[in-house]
């Protein structure tokens, strides 16, 4: 019998088990863990040993040293678009595919998206704590309209904030390393240099994957290059901006504010500097999570499960297995 072991957050169990129930239906045999942190060395190793398909949601690496003598395992199916915590040359050499499952949630992260920034604009959070604690003060905003929004990468998520953010009125450049030219002409996305993007904007806003190439893709340098007064809002990997260097900015004052769904280290550590300032806006990573983006989602790891089981090459596979 084909097994699947699906490794998720607890808050996402009305999904999973429906995963579960249709996978069953169709003669699978199903291991359901969840945790929201990551799970232990061994369950983890036992799971990648024991399962033919092995889907993770949650923040667990694989890596090298997990797939040593695995022969069962044929798919690591991640639950989203980012793979960065898989080790894709490692599975290929095993023989295992890796696949994502890009553009299924674009529109919930887009909207989260521009729901941190009018939260920041509108001092939304600090309004609602002064609030709760009886404090009835006036709270001076900005609005969207006329401001310069920054995109940092026009994949299907920041094509997605783009139309949003063109409905509220705003002006909004793009940088990215292949744009699509179409799209920017069609929309009325102006195409720049990074550095221009991050001289002119009110807002930058990062939709790019993690790569070697991308990592601290903001760092000491950008926040100097940055508007000042600007806002930075940063709702796709955590490891594109250098922690430290955002803290520091934050310190001089050299950003009015930031937005964070996503962190260099996922769960946020205990008493991390990042929460002493109040011009911050924090999420736990879920930018992804609706009810229609994990549907979507869901669908795509049931077909795969089905192509896997019928010796079929899975769908979005990212690393180089034939």
């Amino acid at each position: 019998m084909y097994k699947v072991a699906l490794v998720f957050p607890e808050s996402f169990i009305r999904f999973v088990e429906g995963m579960k129930n249709r996978l069953e239906k169709e003669g699978f045999e199903v291991e359901v863990v969840l945790s929201e942190g990551p799970i232990t060395q061994e369950k983890k190793r036992s799971l990648l040993a024991g399962s033919h398909v092995y889907v993770t949601g949650g923040v667990e690496k694989v890596v090298a040293s997990d797939l040593e003598g695995v022969t069962q395992l044929k798919l690591i199916q991640r639950f989203g678009a980012g793979y960065e915590n898989v080790d894709c040359e490692a599975a290929a050499r095993w023989g295992i595919y890796v696949a994502n499952i890009p553009g299924a949630n674009a529109d919930s992260v887009a909207d989260l998206t521009i729901g941190l920034i009018i939260a920041l604009l509108r001092n939304i959070v600090k309004a609602d704590a002064f609030l709760r604690k009886g404090v009835w003060r006036f709270w001076l905003g900005r609005e969207l309209a006329g401001k310069v929004l920054g995109i940092l990468g026009l994949g299907a998520i920041g094509k997605a904030v783009a139309l949003r953010a063109r409905a509220h009125g705003m002006k909004v450049i793009a940088f990215d390393i292949q744009p699509n030219l179409d799209f920017a002409k069609r929309h009325d996305v102006r195409l720049v240099s990074k550095e221009e993007l991050l001289q002119v904007s009110d807002i930058v806003t990062i939709h790019m994957p993690l790569t070697e190439r991308t990592q601290n893709f903001i760092s000491e340098r950008e926040f100097e290059l940055m508007k000042p007064g600007a806002y930075l809002v940063n709702t796709s990997r955590g490891g594109l901006v250098d922690h430290a260097a955002l803290i520091a900015a934050l310190q001089r004052k050299r950003i009015a504010g930031v937005a964070l769904d996503v962190f260099y280290r996922e769960p946020l550590p205990e008493g991390d500097r990042i929460l002493e300032f109040d011009n911050v806006v924090l999420t736990p990573h879920i930018g992804g999570s609706t009810v229609e983006a994990l549907e979507r989602l869901g669908e795509v790891v049931i077909e795969n499960c089905l192509r896997v089981k019928r010796g079929e090459r899975p769908l979005y596979v990212v690393n180089g297995v034939i």
